[in-house]
């Protein structure tokens, strides 16, 4: 449905959509989709996460093989969602695409969890500028100026109720940039992403220049003697960690999930898709940019690491000081070793530690508002569907952006903060990220069909004449993406240390799921009352 159709309700004359256009504007340049992708893929936490828990968790990984192996099942992916942006260039997520082809609750049902598990990545984001950012910095300045000031305010920063404050300032100033509209958030972004290139460059420098030897010398200087090179690494073998020495596949696919985790981020583009000024080159370059840029500097920054920190090392100080060493007297950094808190011991500079650890936190950063957005653009597709409140709908005139959403958005992030740092039970990072990989899933299995099942819509959009192996290149491209859903959903499913979807954290995960089926159900029960049949808006074309 173009901009200027309505929609009208079985009874009554209601318009189901909310007004003739979204209020939403095409600001988006292609330099602004690369930005954006990158962002919210993130360099900063891919590095991060794949030495932190790749050595210590998953010995006998490859762990550049296990990035490659990421970054082609996420082009697959990508390959699917750019033929969706094309045949249905609007802004919301999955939600424009899946419910032009899926029963209406299922459509729904699907968008409601996957907004919901990448609200929560938002709120973990905050976290993490906390926690991987801010403390690791204090702590680090701390030693290197000999300050008990500093270290007493990382010390201070640890404790729940300031990384909770601390997270909440992050979350309600991103909502704020968002408010002030998409060319402001660009610009800030485009701000962000210079400080984040700054500090990941210095950060290799001190990794290619600097040696284990240097890092062995400051690290025992700075923890010992209660925890020192040699002995972080003899507690932990003690304790239970190995390395076989030998590949192992099973674990090189598992410790993969740590780079496909920031990599899903490489199509969040599909939730501003309407606002993209030119739609299908800026979302192919944006989302390839978003996979391969990043993977490569995933690779660079794993193998700098590895090299310089030492991989039994790496090994054992995360297994150490993740829990997973049961001996009382094993041996670990007074916080959770990431690259930050390493990269600022070897470096030796206070001036350093500052540069790498605010590129770390600009990295994090860009995560956030991006999160944000995809989850408020999904709130005002549903509203104009009016399978949600109208007010989730409200535009503003002035800044041309979602005022409502974006407060109920922020509202709901902080909740999961909330929970991430006060209940243990939601601390398992990457449950909601199966979340939303098999709604991703879905989402591309039904796009394999779309153009056989919708093809009056299909035979309108720009990718309609292409064929690949003589069948439409949306089915060809969304049946790659739907392989690898699945090939990541499985292996997500398997790995029971990151997500760990067994027992009570299944039900929570289904749970998601059927609760964006009641919401419909009482959405559409609550629609019939004022006359409307919502079902008439899924017969079009989304309203842009």
């Amino acid at each position: 449905m173009d901009s200027n159709t309505e929609a009208t309700g079985a009874s009554g004359g209601d318009r189901v959509f909310l007004r003739k256009a979204s209020g939403l504007i095409k600001t988006a340049s292609t330099a602004d989709v690369v930005i954006f992708n990158i962002g919210v893929v993130s360099i900063g936490i891919g590095i991060a996460g794949v030495l932190l828990y790749g050595p210590s968790v998953y010995p006998g990984a490859n762990l550049p093989l296990g990035i490659i192996i990421a970054c082609v099942a996420m082009s697959m992916i990508a390959f699917g969602m750019l033929t969706w942006t094309a045949v249905i260039p609007r802004s919301g997520g999955i939600y424009p695409f899946v419910s032009r082809i899926l029963p209406p609750p299922i459509a729904f049902m699907l968008s409601w969890a996957e907004s919901i598990a990448w609200l929560f990545f938002c709120a973990l984001a905050a976290y993490w500028i906390m926690t991987i950012g801010l403390i690791p910095m204090f702590v680090v300045l701390g030693i290197q100026t000999g300050s008990a000031g500093l270290s007493d305010f990382a010390a201070t920063l640890a404790e729940p109720i300031w990384t909770f404050a601390g997270g909440i300032v992050v979350l309600i100033l991103a909502g704020s940039i968002l408010g002030s509209g998409m060319r402001r958030y660009f610009l800030s972004q485009k701000v962000m992403v210079v400080i984040a290139f700054i500090g990941i460059f210095v950060m290799f420098a001190v990794m290619l220049f600097g040696s284990k030897e240097t890092f062995i010398a400051n690290f025992d200087k700075a923890f010992g003697p209660d925890a020192t090179y040699a002995g972080v690494i003899a507690s932990g073998k003690v304790g239970g960690w190995a390395d076989p020495g030998t590949f192992n596949l099973g674990q090189t696919l598992q410790a993969s999930n740590w780079a496909f985790l920031p990599l899903v981020g490489a199509a969040f583009s599909i939730a501003i898709g309407g606002e993209i000024k030119s739609g299908n080159r800026g979302q192919t370059v944006g989302m390839f940019s978003g996979v391969w840029v990043c993977g490569v500097f995933f690779l660079v920054g794993t193998i700098l690491g590895t090299n310089v920190f030492g991989y039994d090392f790496l090994g054992t100080v995360g297994y150490n000081s993740l829990g997973l060493n049961l001996d009382a007297g094993a041996q670990a950094t007074p916080v959770v070793p990431w690259v930050t808190l390493l990269a600022g011991i070897l470096g030796g500079s206070s001036v350093l530690t500052v540069i790498m650890a605010a590129g770390f936190i600009a990295w994090i950063w860009l995560w956030i508002p991006a999160m944000q957005s995809y989850g408020e653009r999904a709130m005002i597709a549903w509203a104009f569907d009016r399978v949600a409140p109208n007010k989730l709908g409200t535009v503003s005139d002035r800044f041309h952006s979602p005022v409502v959403a974006i407060a109920v958005a922020t509202l709901v992030t902080a909740v999961f903060m909330y929970l991430f740092v006060y209940v243990s039970y939601f601390g398992t990072l990457v449950l909601f990220l199966l979340v939303g990989v098999v709604a991703w899933t879905v989402a591309l299995g039904a796009g394999a069909v779309f153009p056989f099942k919708r093809p009056e819509i299909y035979g309108k959009s720009s990718i309609a004449n292409k064929k690949l192996f003589g069948l439409p290149i949306m089915t060809v491209g969304c049946l790659v993406g739907f392989i690898a859903g699945v090939g990541y959903s499985i292996n997500l499913y398997l790995d029971e240390f990151a997500v760990n979807a067994r027992g009570s954290r299944l039900v929570v995960a289904a749970g998601v799921f059927v609760s964006g089926l009641l919401f419909f159900y009482v959405m559409k029960l609550y629609r019939r009352s004022q006359g409307v049949d919502i079902n008439l808006a899924f017969k079009e074309i989304p309203i842009e």
